[in-house]
């Protein structure tokens, strides 16, 4: 078998132990079963420590209805051939196992079937052999040898350059490297014979030179070419090697990617190969071994390993090789996928999470600005409606407001008169005339005032939130309308706080609310005889600044109780229903509110209940 290093050592006899976990025989003893392992390489090679570790795996579960004993010996032939050190590696065996007894015999390795057939006739006559970690050339020689069961593998050479082939489709050469042993020559005249018929490529094979020869050829390679190293037991200086170091040390300073025809190679800096791996082959032996220990007689007399192209991950990176020229079937080593890879299915649900949050947001930014603009529309419509109401409240009351401006004309006038007549006369009395000139200033302010009122009522543009009594909002009002109480015959009465009620907000507003109000009473009680209306200003809970207005009349309609703010609904012949709606829009605008205090036949309250500035 081929020998390929590792730097396990394994010392002496190794024996592994499977004791059964039910007894098979009715005394309570299970059959104990002895199997004596040749190989044919060093216990430290890689390739013996691989089919260990696959003999070890089919053992360990297998049915333990058996307790298995495996001794394990070591010829060493690469470092030690010949038929002396042959001879003397059987007698030493000889004297180790006569008194024992030995179930199977297993080698690994070629070199390991003359061993087990001469040795089995002086410790165990006639008991089965499986051989593996051969050739089919191998088997076919001991074809005849009865008992003998085998294990093929194959060291597939032209399917590793197959392999190169697919991954480098522009390499022009292919250089093969091999050593100056026996075995190595053997390789180079099997690799020569499977490669014969390779027409479209060169091809040279490389041999007799140094180790550091054959660094300085592999560094010196053109990065399309192919290297696959074969076995470098003895270099041209005679210097012997473990195959997988010597190539190791080979493709670290390659220059052109570098393949193996063993599987020992993989993890050592080689791209890959095609081959039965060595596990595989220690899981094969020892699965044929179980079957023939339990039937020899109906065990086929020779099983094949599977051959998988193999590669490193690694190395593909290292050369720039594509990993998706590799065959679909190949396996690939020590893949590190890159954060795309690894968490590709994460990364599209965190991508269609993010994209589904921006969506989401965009839409709600849309929302958001679709609701202000629908909010500022609306807005503006209602201090359009509004103005427009109180122009419509303005027109109800010009009469009471031409009234309202006519006393203090009048007054004017008159007092301008009497002060003519008083200048005209010789000695004039000036305190009387200066009493005169009083009056007129003081119905000039108090028409000036009722033209500032107006003006506020008539503007479109809201005069915005200031600090304002709410007493004085009250006495502006009621100047406007009291022309127009007097007319209907209403007894007013105004109860203000003693004290300012100080509010933040739009003076122009309040006193809309409080002449819709004032409207409102004086239309309620324009059929009762007793018509008495009190305007009413004082603290309320929490603080609040109250604004009352409290009539005589029959109270709400049995359709407005519900909801007497509801847009549109009024018990007026000639009114819209609009005027509680948009007093109680201005209220709440406020921060405040206005609502119905009380409602029944002896008359209604309504409140405005604003927060404190």
């Amino acid at each position: 078998m081929p020998a390929r290093a590792c730097g396990c050592a394994l010392f002496g006899i190794v024996a592994l132990f499977w004791w059964s976990a039910a007894w098979a025989q009715e005394d309570g003893q299970s059959p104990q079963r002895r199997i004596l392992a040749i190989y044919s390489g060093a216990s430290t090679l890689a390739a013996n420590v691989a089919v260990e570790e696959g003999i070890s795996s089919v053992f360990s579960g297998a049915e333990r209805n058996s307790r298995y004993e495996i001794y394990g010996e070591y010829r060493d032939a690469q470092r030690f051939p010949g038929a002396v050190d042959a001879q003397r590696f059987i007698d030493a065996l000889d004297a180790k196992y006569r008194d024992q007894t030995i179930d199977l015999i297993m080698t690994i390795g070629p070199e390991a079937v003359p061993l087990a057939v001469g040795i089995r006739e002086r410790i165990a006559p006639g008991v089965p052999v499986v051989y593996g970690g051969i050739l089919e050339a191998t088997r076919q020689a001991f074809a005849e040898v009865e008992g003998l069961h085998a294990v093929v593998s194959r060291f597939d050479l032209r399917g590793t350059f197959e392999l190169a082939r697919h991954l480098q489709p522009e390499a022009q050469r292919a250089m093969i490297f091999t050593g100056s042993a026996d075995f190595d020559r053997r390789w180079k005249s099997f690799a020569e014979a499977a490669l014969a018929d390779v027409s479209d490529m060169e091809i040279a094979f490389v041999s007799d030179l140094s180790l550091e020869g054959f660094r300085g050829r592999a560094a010196a390679l053109d990065p399309s070419d192919i290297l696959i190293g074969l076995t470098i037991f003895e270099d041209a200086d005679g210097r012997r090697f473990v195959p997988a170091d010597a190539l190791a040390s080979i493709a670290e300073v390659s220059a052109a990617p570098t393949y193996g025809v063993y599987s020992s190679n993989i993890g050592r800096g080689v791209v890959g190969g095609s081959f039965s791996t060595f596990e595989d082959t220690g899981a094969a032996i020892a699965e044929k071994a179980l079957r023939v220990l339990e039937d020899p007689s109906g065990a086929s007399q020779a099983v094949s390993v599977p051959v998988s192209a193999v590669l490193d991950w690694r190395q593909l990176r290292r050369y720039d090789l594509d990993p998706e020229l590799r065959p679909p079937d190949s396996r690939l080593l020590y893949y590190d996928p890159g954060i795309w890879e690894r968490y590709r299915l994460e990364i599209l649900l965190a991508l269609a999470i993010i994209l589904l949050q921006s969506s989401t947001i965009a839409a709600l930014i849309i929302m958001e600005r679709r609701r202000r603009r629908n909010a500022e529309e609306l807005a503006r419509r209602r201090m359009e409606m509004a103005r427009l109401s109180r122009i419509a409240q303005l027109g109800e009351l010009s009469g009471a407001i031409a009234h309202e401006l006519n006393q203090p004309l009048t007054s004017i006038l008159a007092n301008a008169e009497a002060g003519s007549a008083m200048l005209a006369q010789p000695s004039p009395d000036l305190a009387e005339l200066e009493e005169v000139l009083r009056d007129i200033a003081h119905d000039d302010q108090r028409a000036a005032d009722v033209i500032i009122n107006l003006r506020r009522l008539m503007t479109s543009d809201s005069a915005g939130l200031e600090d304002t009594d709410l007493n004085k909002v009250v006495r502006s009002a009621v100047r406007l309308v009291s022309s127009e109480i007097l007319s209907r015959r209403i007894a007013l009465e105004l109860k203000l706080s003693s004290n300012s009620l100080m509010v933040k907000g739009d003076v122009q507003q309040l006193q809309q609310v409080l002449l819709n109000l004032v409207i409102n009473a004086a239309d309620a009680m324009a059929d009762q005889k007793t018509r008495h209306m009190i305007i009413e200003t004082g603290l309320g809970p929490k603080d609040q600044r109250v604004l009352s207005v409290t009539d005589t009349g029959p109270g709400l309609p049995e359709a407005l109780r519900d909801n007497p703010f509801k847009p549109f609904a009024t018990s007026k012949v000639q009114g819209m229903g609009l005027g509680l709606s948009i007093s109680q829009t201005i209220a709440e605008a406020h921060g405040g509110s206005l609502r119905f205090v009380s409602s029944t036949r002896d008359g209604s309250r309504v409140a405005l209940s604003l927060p404190a500035p």
